[in-house]
């Protein structure tokens, strides 16, 4: 089918015989299976729980071509982050951070090229909000022509007031759906009311291709971190991977961020000399990884402590005089 073709049945309805006739383009795939071009989304959590760090680390696989567990691989496009709450200094030592753990040379170049920041605190003049038209404006003239994601962060910040009632939303719909048919995917951080559940109108969910709840956990004993568990409570394609619940920790090492995930209650300690073992038999950390759930980072965090230690052992043991 050709462009014109789909351009066609975009402006009618089409009979379910001709429907099944046609193959219709695949939707481009921007970090996996779940955010997909002209796919809305919303990660939402408690203040504290990571949201910003987390929305950050999205953005940046998707602009620098990178992979992040437990959704996939960016595609390395343009990405527009809308920052409404951070002081730009802070912002940057964030990013910062995040671009210092990046070791390959030309996702570094593309990351530097393609994420966009825009934060109210780099302005000179107020800059609009999402739930008003004048405002919805001046924020589309902000962003460059080529983005395919949109980081909203967060929903209350750019809003009037930070409204979250039905009225304020339906205009905030519109331009959400309006981002949709132009092939550009939404993403948007919301915070969580006191329930943990997202805050204001239930309607924010009925749009939504997918929804990412944070609720924070405590850090570890031997380090300090921001420890919280993802849980998607909406996928509306299927994807049974994704239906666990996982752990994120995330921390700061040697001047730039670290981070582990896995599925809720993995213990890597007890998998040590099982990957060991695989490693040594020749699969690498990102096949390890993928077998257990895990980021490949955390594979060989643990196989180089296990090592040391081994080594540790061995310089310790007596020799035979």
């Amino acid at each position: 089918m050709n462009k014109n073709d789909f351009n066609k049945i975009r402006r009618g309805a089409i009979r379910l015989g001709k429907m099944l006739e046609i193959v219709f383009p695949i939707d481009t795939e921007l970090l996996g299976a779940m955010i997909l071009a002209k796919s809305i989304g919303m990660l939402a959590g408690m203040r504290g729980s990571g949201k910003s760090w987390l929305a950050m680390l999205i953005a940046y696989s998707v602009a620098g071509g990178k992979p992040l567990e437990p959704w996939g691989v960016g595609a390395c496009v343009q990405v527009a982050i809308l920052d409404g709450e951070m002081r730009i200094a802070s912002l940057k030592e964030r990013l910062s951070l995040i671009h210092s753990r990046n070791q390959d040379i030309e996702s570094r170049a593309a990351a530097e090229e393609n994420l966009i920041i825009i934060s109210r605190d780099c302005m000179s003049t107020e800059i609009g909000s999402l739930d008003t038209i004048d405002g919805q404006k001046q924020i589309d003239a902000l962003i460059p022509e080529g983005v395919s994601l949109i980081v909203i962060d967060n929903l209350s910040a750019w809003t009037t007031g930070g409204r979250e009632d039905s009225n304020a939303w339906s205009c905030i719909k519109a331009w959400l759906i309006a981002k949709r048919l132009a092939g550009v995917a939404v993403l948007l951080i919301h915070h969580a009311g006191k329930n943990g559940q997202q805050r204001g109108s239930s309607a924010h969910e009925d749009l939504l291709d997918y929804s990412i709840l944070l609720s924070p956990m405590p850090s570890s004993a031997d380090r300090e971190d921001t420890r919280f568990s993802v849980q998607h409570t909406k996928l509306r394609d299927n994807l049974p991977e994704l239906r666990k619940i996982f752990e994120y920790a995330i921390w700061v090492e040697d001047n730039a961020l670290q981070f582990e995930v896995a599925p809720a209650g993995f213990q890597a300690s007890t998998h040590d000399a099982e990957w060991l073992n695989m490693h040594e038999n020749g699969m690498s950390y990102a096949q390890i990884g993928h077998k257990f759930g895990v980021d490949k980072s955390t594979i060989s965090r643990h196989l180089a402590k296990l090592r040391a230690a081994m080594d540790d052992d061995i310089e310790s043991c007596p020799t035979a005089g």
